[in-house]
């Protein structure tokens, strides 16, 4: 009588990691590859303005400047209108107080999701706090009492190819 051996442990054991390390390729691909209909456009700009003091309720102007990175996501698709996907990244921005000098971060990050057309404008409001060291009781304090700014972001694209072709930016106090 003759029995049938299967497969091996170790037979086993190497097609499962073969088959992992494909199927973790296949994703990475996936994960950067854009997919069709979708036009990305990133440009960084330099903003600024200032936050009034009698809207913020701070004893000071609040003077900020920076770099302001935004990326548009434009998605087409033959059943449904247009989409622009706007993130704004402005971490990089500063507030200095005018008469003391203090140094104010923020929190101005957004995602939004736009009909796409010839201009856009974008109002977000941020916040926005007195620096201090993390993790210290001085730093929740700051972000507990933080102010709101505003950024007015205009937008314009280049219609036929979908892409990104001018951005200007404000910001201020609601």
């Amino acid at each position: 009588m003759k029995t049938h051996r299967g497969l091996s442990k170790k037979t086993i054991l190497w097609s499962a990691c073969a088959g992992g390390i494909l199927l973790f390729a296949l994703t990475a691909q996936a994960q950067t590859a854009t997919p069709p209909g979708t036009t990305v456009s990133t440009k960084t700009i330099q903003v600024s303005g200032s936050a009034n003091s009698v809207r913020t309720g701070l004893p000071e102007f609040v003077d900020f400047s920076g770099p302001l990175i935004i990326t548009t996501t434009v998605v087409t698709d033959p059943l449904l209108p247009p989409e622009s996907v706007v993130q704004i990244d402005g971490r990089g921005v500063k507030g200095i107080g005018r008469k003391t000098g203090t140094v104010y971060n923020n929190e101005l990050e957004a995602s939004l999701t736009r009909v796409f057309g010839p201009t856009d404008t974008v109002n977000t409001t941020f916040a926005f706090f007195q620096d201090a060291t993390p993790g210290t009781d001085a730093n929740a304090a700051a972000i507990v009492a933080s102010k709101t700014g505003l950024l007015t972001l205009n937008l314009t694209y280049d219609t036929t190819t979908n892409t990104l072709t001018g951005a200007t930016a404000t910001l201020g106090t609601p």
